[in-house]
This record gives structure tokens, sequence and C-alpha cells, in this order.
């Protein structure tokens, strides 16, 4: 976007606001991975490598709950119902990290839970200059939401994220966003 996509906006309001209001209203801390400041929020900078693993190894270093939910500052639309689902899950289960397989068999890093037993894997891959998410799942027990059940929460928008002007723009013009 070539600039902080803290600052982005969708119909006039702050996305990375409306973010923030609604996982405050779902969790009792909030931790935002950042290289540049955030206002009335604790910001985590990067301190081994850098991009979204970074991010997520911070999270894990300074979450006091035995999980991390991770999205995105560019992912505008959580859904608070997927999120309940996740949570029964790891209510039920024990495992490293639970998120969604999209259709193309890849997986979905945000809009998940990460057990802060990933913090070691993560710390490990980023110390060998592995900076691929991917990479690191690998080596973690999985729980994996196929993409049919994710489409029930409506995937299409809780992984819809802003990369470009053209992105913004669809979000901007969406039925599905429903904001």
């Amino acid at each position: 976007m070539g600039y902080d996509k803290k600052k982005l906006e969708l119909k006039g309001e702050s996305v990375f606001g409306r973010l923030l209001a609604e996982l405050r209203s779902l969790f009792g801390e909030v931790l935002v991975s950042s290289n540049n400041e955030a206002q009335g929020i604790t910001v985590l900078r990067d301190e081994i490598g850098g991009g979204p693993l970074a991010g997520i190894y911070q999270g894990l270093r300074r979450c006091s709950s035995g999980y991390l939910y991770v999205t995105a500052c560019d992912m505008p639309f959580i859904n608070r119902e997927y999120i309940a689902y996740m949570r029964e899950i790891l209510a039920q289960e024990s495992c490293d990290a639970c998120l969604a397989r999209r259709e193309d068999g890849r997986y979905e890093p945000f809009n998940a839970f990460y057990s802060a037993r990933c913090e070691g894997p993560v710390k490990e891959a980023l110390l060998k200059g592995e900076y691929r998410i991917s990479l690191v799942l690998g080596r973690l027990d999985l729980r994996v939401i196929n993409a049919e059940t994710a489409r029930r929460f409506n995937g299409e928008a809780m992984f819809f994220n802003i990369n470009r002007a053209e992105d913004l723009e669809r979000a901007e013009n969406s039925s599905f966003l429903n904001i």
C-alpha cells in the first residue's frame, strides 16, 4: 500500500480502530506487533527477523494466556462466531495451532490461534533465517479447519486482506463486508 496499514480506512472508519475495539471486546489482552507506534496500545517491535512470523513470535513472548489469537491489521473482518468455534476446538483438544486451510490447500496463518508452545519453534525458525510461516507450520501439531467449514463463517470476508489499492476499492464496494 505504500504506507502503514494501521492507517487504512473503510467507509471513513479506521480499520485498525474497528479491529482493536472488536478484539478488546473478545480478549482480555490485545497486543500489536508493529515497528510503528499505535496510540493507546502496547506495540511489540520485531527483535529477531522481520515480517509476520517475527510479529507472531513477539506476541507469543508477551502473551499471558495459553493461546494467542493472531490476525492482521489489513484483515478488517474478523468473525466472532468463528473465533468461538476455534475456542471450542481448543477447549476440547490440545494442539500447537488452530487454523484454516484454504481451497487451494494452503494454510491461512492469520485469524488463527497459536499455543504458547509455539514460541520455541518460531524463535528457532527466525534464528535460522526462515521467515515463512508455512515452514514453521509443518513442524507443529495443527488442528485444521477445512475450507468448507470456514465458508460457513463467511470465510471470504474473514480471510480478505487489503494489500493493494484495488483490494481497498473492492472492500469499499463489496456486499459481503456489511460494515
